[in-house]
């Protein structure tokens, strides 16, 4: 970064922030935060974004994080530590939006909206408006996002026909077939250890509900579940081994025509050349997903990471001042040194092309806004029943690719998993 765009990033800062000044405490308190806090808070750096600054902002907050990088177990100590309400339960928790409606819908978060509609104007407007509502519980505010996750669907050129990326599950299935037939590699890659297989279950269902007329989720459920157990079955048995790293892995390493994860492997493909792997991002097509058309609107295909409180810290002035931080434009500057996070901040789009994370189409739409803003940047709500819906849904696809169940007796069970969850 050159000294005239830093020196602009500190005057956005500035307009966004208010320039915060320190903090006078009656005597020194100390936050606890729970969860992977993205290099944001650590101990050994300084500059803008860092626990650092923020300790020179408000010299009477001490901060202590307690790093857990494994989202699952994030969420699990994070349920253990609310429920015992422990004098030692963190007061800041970094969690996914999905997740607020099981903490608020037990009173175990603060709720923020008087406090986040009296921040400064700026401050407020440049949050992606829409990612807002993924931190919502019954029309309340429960925590801010920080970053953005997408779904993106890779393709290597070479191995696409004219058409280009598949938008459909038939479309999909094809290609990875006749990539597979034809060049003696896997055709589509994909994570699937862990809690992550029910997710690729769900990639592929809004797939289907996306390209489906009616809102028929009995017959998506069939034919998402026919498809998912075809591609587990013809690439991935061993699902149980391929976790994010791997299958990003394999897709830069060129065994495999396609796949489907998140946006930072579009990061890892432009560092590929420095550390030995053949496949760049000149040899690669991204689109987004549920589907890879723009014609098509989906909705929730965005998973975002951010802070929520605790409903019985001590110190709740403080941890709004630290939760402001966290999900301020210094923080974000932090992130985009990692290049690949996407900040749920529309002025990250100040960097343009000059971080791989924003290159990509799905990724520059994201922070367009007004009249003329991409449809698929709607978010629902947190969902309530999150955690057991998902876990059961983990548990059928487990039992279903074991047992050889019929996609139909997948589609009914799925839906009573649903109904069950509302």
């Amino acid at each position: 970064m050159t000294i005239i765009r830093y020196l602009a990033l500190s005057a956005i800062l500035c307009l966004l922030i208010g320039c915060a000044t320190k903090s006078a405490q009656d005597k020194p308190v100390t936050l606890k935060v729970f969860g992977d806090v993205n290099r944001v808070l650590n101990l050994k750096e300084s500059g803008p974004g860092t626990l650092a600054e923020f300790h020179s902002l408000y010299p009477g907050i001490q901060v202590e994080v307690i790093a857990e990088h494994d989202e699952w177990r994030i969420l699990h100590q994070s349920i253990d530590m609310l429920d015992a309400s422990s004098a030692n339960a963190p007061d800041i928790i970094e969690m996914p939006g999905s997740w607020v409606a099981a903490f608020a819908s037990k009173n175990q978060l603060l709720p923020l909206d008087d406090w986040f509609a009296k921040l400064p104007a700026p401050n407020r407007k440049d949050h992606v408006a829409a990612l807002l509502k993924s931190y919502s519980y019954e029309k309340h505010l429960y925590g801010l996002p920080s970053m953005i996750g997408i779904q993106y669907l890779y393709g290597r050129k070479e191995l696409l026909p004219e058409t280009r990326l598949p938008t459909t599950l038939d479309g999909l299935l094809a290609l990875s077939r006749e990539i597979r037939k034809t060049h003696g590699i896997q055709g589509v890659i994909f994570p699937s250890a862990g809690i992550h297989l029910a997710k690729f279950y769900h990639t592929l269902l809004m797939i289907e509900l996306a390209n489906t007329a009616a809102n028929d989720r009995l017959t998506a459920h069939t034919r998402a579940y026919s498809v998912f157990s075809t591609l587990v079955r013809e690439n991935q048995p061993d699902y149980k081994k391929f976790s994010h790293a791997v299958a990003e892995g394999e897709f830069r390493s060129g065994r495999a025509g396609l796949s489907i994860n998140g946006n930072y492997v579009w990061y890892l493909l432009s560092r590929s050349r420095q550390v030995g792997f053949p496949i760049v991002p000149e040899d690669v097509t991204v689109g987004y997903l549920p589907v890879a058309s723009t014609d098509i609107a989906p909705v929730n295909y965005i998973w975002t990471r951010g802070y929520v409180i605790n409903a019985k810290t001590r110190h709740p002035r403080e941890a709004r001042l630290l939760l402001e931080y966290l999900t301020s434009p210094q923080s974000q500057f932090r992130r985009l040194r990692d290049r690949y996070i996407l900040p749920a901040r529309t002025s990250v789009a100040f960097y343009g092309d000059s971080l791989p994370g924003m290159r990509p189409a799905p990724a520059k739409k994201l922070y367009k806004t007004g009249e003329n803003a991409a449809p698929f940047k709607k978010m629902n709500e947190s969902p309530p029943g999150w955690k057991e819906s998902t876990e059961s849904i983990q548990r059928l696809l487990e039992t279903a690719l074991a047992s050889g169940m019929t996609p139909a007796e997948v589609a009914g069970r799925m839906i009573i998993i649903e109904t069950m969850a509302r």
